[in-house]
């Protein structure tokens, strides 16, 4: 059993706010765009990056377990990536440094299939968002701008316009259609829900409580109210931002 604590009446933190891009190299998509990258260019990257800010047994373990990990995200839960055919890493100078293929974005999400958990998602910053509420990612900038210029573009931007004016035909305040932190915080809270994973919100971690120093469980404060949780397994802390 699974209790995921969320500070506020959200769920998702600043990642929902993010672009949520996720970098793991050599991961099931990067052939897609990159099928000349490998783990050892990615390993010369990290290691020039990072150098002795971490210990090198950290970048071999992200580097080894990462593309597993999206393998089982998209084998067992609602999350999906794309790979972008060009997302340069960010430092190009550096020895291993590639052009696509290690930045993967999830794929829009329609949140209709939420429910009422949709008002769960921490609504988008107004930079991500046209028209008061219609989110759009980089691919749909690009057919906006050539909507009148490719029939591929019109399509695609009718067929997000549309959606959006039905949205707002129903009386929403936002857009169904969810992008970037909003479609990856979508794609996993509909994997929590499916799962029938609890939920507690507007609940604040005060302590951990420990044993030989193993965690147990921890303090939590909701509104006046404190509570006592075990954690038989253990508890994960998400409190690092995206």
């Amino acid at each position: 059993r699974v209790l995921l604590i969320e500070r506020t009446a959200y769920v998702g933190g600043t990642t929902a706010l993010s672009g949520a891009t996720t970098w793991v190299p050599n991961s099931l998509h990067a052939h897609k765009v990159n099928p000349n990258d490998t783990p050892e260019a990615a390993r010369a990257f990290l290691d020039g990056v990072v150098g002795n800010h971490a210990p090198s047994a950290l970048r071999e373990a992200f580097l080894a377990s990462g593309p597993d990990a999206i393998a089982t995200l998209e084998a067992k839960s609602h999350v999906h990536f794309r790979p972008y055919p060009h997302h340069p890493d960010y430092e190009q100078h550096i020895e291993g440094a590639t052009t696509c293929g290690r930045a993967l974005e999830p794929l829009p999400f329609d949140g209709r299939v939420l429910g009422k958990a949709l008002a769960l998602i921490r609504p988008p910053i107004p930079e991500f968002t046209i028209f008061g509420g219609m989110m759009v990612d980089r691919t749909d900038i690009g057919h906006l701008l050539n909507l009148t210029k490719k029939a591929a573009s019109f399509k695609h931007a009718f067929k997000i316009l549309s959606l959006y004016a039905m949205d707002r035909l129903r009386g929403s305040a936002r857009g169904s259609r969810l992008v970037m932190g909003n479609a990856l915080i979508g794609r996993l809270l509909k994997s929590l829900l499916d799962n029938k994973v609890d939920l507690l919100l507007e609940t604040a971690v005060q302590t951990l409580l420990t044993d030989h120093e193993r965690v147990t469980g921890l303090f939590a404060k909701q509104g006046t109210v404190t509570r006592t949780l075990s954690a038989q397994k253990g508890v994960v802390l998400a409190a690092g931002g995206f």
